[in-house]
């Protein structure tokens, strides 16, 4: 029986031997692993600019435009353009037939000329009225008695007022408002456009008849194109006229392109609480085209000559913003300051040097001191 005790004592004792060793080798194994080196990739933390932009878009608009309506009925006898035509300054749209209203000015200079025979007669007629009256007024004053009743001295007096001269003046004065009103029609008949640009659209044919204010046709000035777009407070105050605005059309090209701001709206619009903006674009070669939409870029803030590390870099923690170097083979962390990042870069303003070998890979699977092997980065 003492025997078998004492076998069972020598197997507990093996075991509790035996387990022992397992866990050292457990723990050794365990140290191993946490300073297992890891792979990563680096760069060099250099100086540079950095700008953060926001991004706006819309549909382009020609700097001027005009729509010409028909001001004198009539019938088209002559389309001068088409769409797409170049026109310049009170170049001809369309010629109506002006019978009607050349008869209307030709009646109206008649008018003006029978208003002024009428003026003539009547100042005629006053003047000889006005000698009769002298006639009766010596007459009726005479100191020995008066020759004449007070009735007809006072018709006399009547008759010698200017009131039908004054009348006739009157209607001279609208004849030659008539006249001139014709004569503008006259001229208004064949409609010319107001600007130089390209005619757009046109509503119009040959032998239809038109009345007045009907739409004809758009003329639009493409040599400078523009975009109202919409900024918060936060970003209006960065704006002002002159700035220089970069911009893109995907319809066009892929390249940048440089526009101004023509002017900043001092309120807000009450429905979007933001603030409009108008951004103009040079076109004299007219490749834009009214209704393409442009992307544009605003920067509102900017760094220069500042430390500069991609932004998937940085890891945030409770007590702050991190950064893993590569100090001597290890991984040491740094606490960083950031500015403004651009969704892509991120500006330090403190915690890194100029020369320093950041992790920009890998630091997700790294801590304080643990060996790194870099397999590339720049």
């Amino acid at each position: 029986m003492r025997r078998k005790l004492a076998v069972i004592a020598v197997s507990v004792m093996l075991a509790g031997s035996l387990a022992g060793c397992g866990q050292a080798d457990a723990k050794e194994m365990s140290n191993v692993e946490v300073i297992k080196e890891q792979s990563v990739e680096t760069t060099i933390v250099q100086s540079g600019d950095l700008d953060r932009s926001l991004s706006y878009n819309g549909m382009l608009s020609p700097k001027n435009m005009v729509r010409l309506v028909s001001t004198v009925p009539g019938e088209i006898t002559e389309l001068s353009v088409q769409i797409g035509d170049t026109v310049n300054k009170d170049d001809s749209i369309y010629t109506l037939d002006k019978v009607n209203v050349d008869r209307a000015v030709k009646n109206a200079k008649l008018s003006l000329e029978a208003a002024e025979h009428q003026v003539d007669s009547m100042v005629d007629q006053n003047a000889l009225a006005v000698k009769s009256f002298e006639r009766m007024k010596a007459l009726y004053e005479n100191p020995n008695g008066a020759a004449i009743s007070q009735a007809q001295y006072e018709q006399a007096e009547l008759g010698a007022s200017t009131a039908g001269v004054d009348s006739a003046k009157v209607q001279l004065s609208k004849a030659k408002i008539a006249l001139e009103q014709a004569i503008t029609q006259q001229e208004d008949a064949d409609l010319k456009t107001p600007i130089s640009g390209i005619v757009s659209s046109l509503n119009i044919e040959v032998g239809q008849s038109v009345g007045g204010g009907q739409l004809i046709a758009d003329v639009i000035n493409m040599d400078e194109v523009y975009v109202d777009i919409q900024v918060a407070e936060n970003v209006i105050g960065s704006l002002n006229p002159g700035d220089v605005i970069q911009g893109r059309i995907p319809a066009v090209s892929s390249e940048i392109i440089e526009g101004r701001v023509e002017w900043v709206s001092p309120s807000a619009n009450l429905q979007t609480r933001l603030f409009p903006v108008r951004v103009i674009f040079d076109n004299a070669d007219h490749k834009i085209k009214p209704g393409m939409f442009v992307d544009v870029k605003i920067n509102i803030e900017e760094a220069s000559d500042s430390i500069i590390i991609p932004s998937t870099s940085i890891l945030d923690r409770t007590d702050g913003k991190i950064v893993y170097i590569n100090q001597d083979g290890v991984a040491a962390e740094r606490y960083v300051i950031t500015e403004f990042d651009n969704g892509e870069f991120t500006v330090i303003q403190e915690g890194l040097n100029i020369d320093d070998e950041l992790v920009v890979e890998g630091q997700q699977f790294i801590e304080v001191g643990t060996p790194l092997k870099v397999n590339g980065g720049e």
